[in-house]
């Protein structure tokens, strides 16, 4: 990096690269250590609940409010979304949103089109935040969160939730060791959970949405012209629950399905679905403000509109062709 952009010039956050460090070496281990199967579905079942808490909770409710949801329901997103690993709520909303006002312009957090790959893919958590630049980022890109007192507290005790969480993990192994398993003892699925389970689906998880900033904008196919380098790649839709089809998303940000195309499988607007279709029932006997998910600003490609899905009584449907900007 050139001297002007040299992003380490004022230290880097240790507790954050301790923290990266821990998560990367110690699946090396423990997995190899700690091999079992119920350790792997372990992994499967975090990596779905965390993942989604990413790409559904704070990618497509907090960030860009792509339908509505209870208050509960996003707290209970960005809980899941916190257990990522990727920072709490406020932090990764704010820096979105910047991301998408500069997109592979000066000021992005994290391109590797003024950067280079690994910048954008993970090295920019590293510099070190003052608490003064992080409050001033906060207040001016996520000032509708600042103002939650339960977005606060996240982002207070945000270590506490791994801790917590791991605790979790290793007495489910245990419990399961203990009554279910006849080739391994307690203590060993205990380690083989918090292995899988905790360890490895976290640096997975990590690094299947770190490509969406990444590889998403250097290797793909583009279905609209955008005003960055934005790309489809199917690869990091897959891992990413739908989010590889960012060219898409980055033409139509507020939109809540990625996938426009019926090539384009999305998992996270599936799961929003099934919210929004499995409590519609809820409004038949009136108390349809307790849906988990309506009003889908859903973007028709045929059409060229934002349209909305499962809306309330009183709604009128949104008929603004979309510029791509939010």
């Amino acid at each position: 990096m050139s001297e002007e952009k040299n992003y380490f010039a004022k230290g880097v956050e240790w507790p954050v690269i301790g923290f990266m460090a821990v998560v990367h070496i110690v699946p090396v281990v423990l997995c190899i250590l700690y091999p079992s199967w119920p350790g792997v579905v372990s992994f499967l079942i975090l990596y779905l609940i965390t993942g989604l808490g990413v790409t559904i909770g704070y990618h497509r409710k907090l960030t860009h409010s792509s339908f509505d949801s209870p208050m509960w329901v996003n707290k209970v997103l960005a809980v899941m979304g916190l257990l990522s690993g990727e920072g709490p709520p406020v932090f990764w909303v704010a820096l979105h949103r910047k991301h998408h006002k500069f997109s592979d312009l000066e000021g992005d957090p994290h391109s590797p089109i003024t950067d280079n790959f690994w910048w954008a893919h993970m090295l920019w958590i590293f510099p070190k935040q003052h608490k003064v630049k992080l409050g001033a980022l906060y207040g001016k890109w996520a000032p509708d969160l600042v103002k939650v007192p339960f977005y606060q507290f996240l982002e207070k005790s945000y270590f506490f939730w791994h801790l917590g969480l791991l605790a979790i993990v290793y007495g489910t192994g245990y419990y399961y060791g203990l009554h279910f398993s006849e080739a391994h003892s307690a203590s060993y699925m205990a380690m083989s959970f918090v292995a899988w389970g905790f360890f490895f689906r976290m640096i997975w998880v990590l690094h299947a949405t770190w490509m969406v900033n990444s590889a998403s904008h250097i290797w793909g196919y583009k279905n609209y012209k955008t005003t960055d380098e934005s790309r489809n790649n199917p690869v990091v839709a897959v891992l990413a629950y739908g989010e590889g089809w960012h060219n898409n998303h980055h033409y139509t940000q507020s939109a809540v399905n990625h996938g426009h195309r019926w090539w384009e499988f999305d998992v996270s607007f599936v799961v929003i679905m099934l919210f929004a279709v499995l409590s519609y029932p809820l409004k038949w006997v009136g108390l349809g403000k307790y849906r988990l998910a309506y009003r889908l600003r859903f973007y028709n490609h045929k059409e060229g509109k934002l349209k909305t899905w499962f809306p309330r009584k009183k709604d009128k449907k949104v008929k603004k062709v979309l510029s791509g900007s939010v």
